[in-house]
């Protein structure tokens, strides 16, 4: 269990030391931006996919495989990503992910035919996936125990500005050009300005401590704790805390795979990327357009640049709070919160499928229902999961394990983004909301019985309490 006075004592340390949190802030922001990355090409597909699909000539299963092919090479990336964060070190991983967004952006902008936009887009995925992987493990190893949570979280709220920027910027460029058959090729090549902007950017940023000390560069980890921690005593006792780990963990890897207590955060790592993908959030991020005007709302565009606003500012939110609240209340909240908004949107399509038509009021309440379930997901399951991921393996496995719930986040929602077009051009949107609002009340025991309350404990103390044979609802405080 955590010492809450230490910890009390460690914040009042960082407050007495600005200039500690100004370089932890802007090495996090740099980082994070591979989530902003990650957004704009996540929602690149909304609003650009009709124009792709009428100039390319696609029938709707090509349409429906290249909305979802970024999340299957997305699973490619994060298959090796582990293995090039372990050899290369994060900071590279970091530097390679930026390289490759910029490069296969403009090659997919410029591209002539089918085959070449979709190898791109393929390459993209490979980027996006190794990106999703070494970033939450970057900022978990740079951050401080009490900061650790809204750092993480900035990855998702850099997703989620992502998301709103492109929805922005595709029905600005779209409106502009009249759609014009090649305006989606504009909405695609502004994105690989941000990613030379991250390129440069993180080439200033310092190595992860935990990985200059897995290499056996003490004194290269000490420098960068220097710069990122707020006394001596702080950076002898996250050294020492290290050493010790690695002293259990040499030569484990993935002999881990031989431990039970390693399967147990493994299971649960992949259960709750599972409950992330199935709650539906990308089908409503990748066709908001679309559902909204198959539920007959007059103005879908606008509609849709508002759920990009919501998903943004309230994950805002989520980053300022979730250290102050912890992972589990959160959680709670925002899955009974999406439970009844998912199942009040089914609800509005089997009417609509019935046969009858939503009036104004009507509209305004599905639009509304879809805005607290996108509230709910930006402040719980969106940060909340892969800050999660991030904290519960042992530092051995800790690149395998991110590597594998990465893997399983990109294979589900692969299969939720591709399956989504299909069940709503056949069996409507009903079934699905319907579906998706099953999940989510799933997931609420998922998180009683089986996750733990990462806030405020290191990294360190949960690796020993889970060696120890802790249950895993009791591995945190």
């Amino acid at each position: 269990m955590s010492d809450p006075h230490a910890t009390v004592s460690v914040a009042l340390a960082y407050r007495q030391a600005p200039g500690i949190l100004r370089k932890i802030a802007l090495f996090a922001f740099i980082g994070a931006l591979g989530g902003l990355l990650f957004g704009l090409d996540q929602g690149f597909i909304n609003g650009s996919l009709p124009l792709i699909k009428a100039q390319m000539g696609l029938s709707t299963d090509q349409a429906a495989f290249f909305s979802g092919v970024l999340a299957w090479a997305a699973a490619v990336g994060a298959l090796i990503a582990g293995w090039v964060a372990r050899v290369l070190g994060r900071k590279q991983t970091i530097l390679f992910a930026a390289m490759a967004f910029a490069a296969c952006t403009l090659v997919g902008a410029t591209a002539h035919s089918y085959e070449v936009l979709l190898a791109s887009r393929v390459l993209l995925g490979v980027a996006v996936g190794t990106a999703a992987f070494v970033v939450p493990l970057y900022l978990s190893e740079i951050s401080p125990t009490h900061l650790r949570g809204g750092i993480i979280a900035l990855y998702q709220l850099m997703i989620t500005i992502g998301i709103f920027l492109v929805f922005v910027s595709n029905a600005t460029i779209s409106g502009a050009s009249g759609d014009h058959p090649d305006s989606w090729r504009l909405m695609l090549g502004v994105i690989s300005v941000p990613a030379i902007v991250m390129l440069l950017l993180g080439l200033t940023l310092p190595r992860s401590p935990r990985w200059l000390m897995l290499k056996g560069k003490q004194s290269a980890a000490r420098a960068v704790l220097t710069k990122i921690r707020a006394s001596d005593q702080e950076i002898d006792g996250e050294v020492a805390e290290i050493e010790a780990n690695l002293r259990d963990d040499r030569g484990q890897g993935f002999a881990l795979f031989r431990h039970g207590f390693f399967w147990k955060v493994l299971l649960l790592g992949i259960a709750l990327q599972a409950l992330q993908q199935f709650s539906g959030i990308n089908s409503v991020i990748y066709y908001s357009t679309e559902i909204f005007d198959d539920a007959g709302v007059s103005n879908a565009a606008v509609a849709t640049i508002i759920v990009g606003l919501v998903n943004m500012l309230t994950t805002l939110l989520a980053v300022f709070f979730v250290d102050r609240w912890g992972r589990k209340p959160i959680l709670y909240l925002g899955l009974v919160l999406m439970t009844i908004m998912l199942a009040g949107v089914g609800a509005a399509f089997q009417y609509e499928q019935a046969g009858g038509t939503l009036s104004q009021t009507g509209e305004v309440l599905l639009v509304a229902a879809v805005l607290v379930y996108v509230f709910a997901f930006a402040i719980s399951l969106g940060p909340v999961v892969w800050i999660i991921c991030a904290e519960i393996f042992p530092l051995a496995g800790r690149e395998i394990g991110i590597s594998i719930t990465t893997i399983a986040n990109w294979v589900f929602a692969a299969s939720v983004v591709q399956g989504s077009e299909i069940v709503l051009h056949t069996l409507g949107g009903s079934v699905m909301f319907y579906f998706f609002s099953f999940c989510c009340f799933l997931g609420i025991g998922l998180v009683f019985f089986f996750t733990p309350e990462t806030g405020q404990v290191s990294l360190e103390d949960m690796e020993q309490r889970l060696r120890a044979g802790e249950r895993l609802k009791r591995l945190g405080s």
